[in-house]
């Protein structure tokens, strides 16, 4: 619950600060750059906090594309663009799954409830549409909120692990 109430508070906050335009440029092409873009600042700052900590996550783990991963990070959640949620609707998307126990899902009919349970998928789909990442780029992004998956897929791993922290 109090990661919860961090991330609240960043995303209120997020718009008084610039968005970290190293990172970006660092790691995203023109065409990416322009998906992230779309994303609202406060998503944007959480993709270079989910980013930064992805990188220092992995720092110690040779079999890790640190590039691959930056851009899986700063990218994963780029399906929120055509229906965002502001901070008030998103919490309310949060404590409205907890306590239905997920039956939100049904109303997917609903943009805003579409965007929260569907962004991961559609990140994939526009991802698809810049460039040809391979299936493991595409896996991290389009799962990252599952709460159960079989395969190893260690850039999954990561980006779910600091999703969920930030």
């Amino acid at each position: 619950m109090r990661y919860r109430i961090k991330q609240f508070y960043w995303a209120i906050t997020s718009n008084l600060k610039e968005v970290d335009s190293n990172i970006i440029s660092k790691y995203l092409n023109k065409e990416e750059k322009e998906a992230f873009n779309k994303l609202k600042t406060s998503e944007k700052h959480h993709c270079v906090r989910v980013c930064n900590d992805a990188i220092n996550m992995a720092r110690e783990d040779n079999n890790i594309n640190e590039k691959k991963l930056a851009k899986i990070a700063l990218l994963h959640d780029v399906g929120k663009c055509g229906s965002p949620l502001n901070v008030f609707e998103k919490s309310i998307m949060v404590l409205l799954d907890r306590f239905t126990k997920g039956k939100l899902r049904n109303y997917t009919h609903l943009k805003k409830v579409d965007t929260y349970y569907n962004h991961p998928l559609k990140s994939a789909k526009i991802l698809k549409k810049i460039s040809s990442y391979d299936d493991e780029f595409l896996e991290a992004v389009a799962r990252h909120h599952e709460k159960s998956y079989t395969e190893k897929n260690k850039y999954l791993e990561i980006i779910k692990k600091c999703d969920n922290m930030n």
